[in-house]
């Protein structure tokens, strides 16, 4: 994937424009393989009470990734006093991707969160000690070998192992049986005045859904 600072920035800005009154609470962009990208943190969401701030440029690595990859994606667009990864009750966001799931026959689904510096990972995988994936640890395994090529410090079930129901990996695994994969992307990988790091995860993720389309 070959993207320029100038093109991520223009894709990641809608994210702002979309917070208005006349868009719907999520897009959903169909794609022919069989795996769907969630990014349910993409603009800012409103838990117990407090507004919490997106996870910055989840919502514009998901599109990316789907426009190289020709795969499903699906991703937040508007507040509505919501957050699509963590409501039990009246979520349409996870009513939409069990119904995808199903409809298009989806064997793998990653979630995509960003997470604050410092926490001892560029990345953790949230995978509920594989229960999540069905217990194929070989999609953890390839993930975090894969990291090494790049440089990065996978992390498995570190600190947000999406453990429970709220969650979307586990919920949607419950709901549909399908693999479904958690990831959290440290804030120093997504930041755009360091955009080379932002593109070291574009390639790494890219690289990994690569090898769950062809296997």
């Amino acid at each position: 994937m070959n993207i320029t600072k100038k093109e991520f920035i223009q894709i990641d800005n809608k994210f702002d424009e979309y917070n208005n009154e006349n868009n719907e609470s999520f897009e959903y962009i169909e794609g022919n393989e069989k795996i769907i990208l969630s990014a349910p943190h993409s603009v800012s969401h409103l838990r117990n009470g407090k507004i919490k701030a997106r996870d910055s440029h989840t919502g514009t690595i998901a599109i990316l990734l789907q426009n190289v990859l020709n795969c499903n994606c699906i991703y937040k667009t508007k507040n509505c006093n919501d957050d699509a990864n963590y409501d039990l009750e009246n979520n349409e966001y996870k009513n939409k991707l069990a119904e995808i799931i199903k409809k298009k026959q989806i064997k793998f689904l990653l979630d995509i969160h960003g997470a604050k510096e410092g926490q001892g990972f560029d990345i953790d995988v949230g995978t509920f000690n594989y229960k999540n994936l069905n217990n194929k640890k070989e999609y953890a395994n390839k993930i975090v070998e894969l990291g090494k090529k790049y440089n990065l410090n996978i992390t498995v079930d570190k600190v947000f192992k999406a453990s429970t129901l709220h969650t979307i990996a586990n919920s949607i695994n419950k709901q549909t049986k399908v693999p479904c994969m958690q990831i959290e992307i440290s804030k120093k990988y997504r930041d755009v005045e360091n955009f080379d790091r932002i593109n070291t995860v574009l390639k790494f993720l890219e690289e990994f859904l690569k090898n769950i389309i062809t296997n």
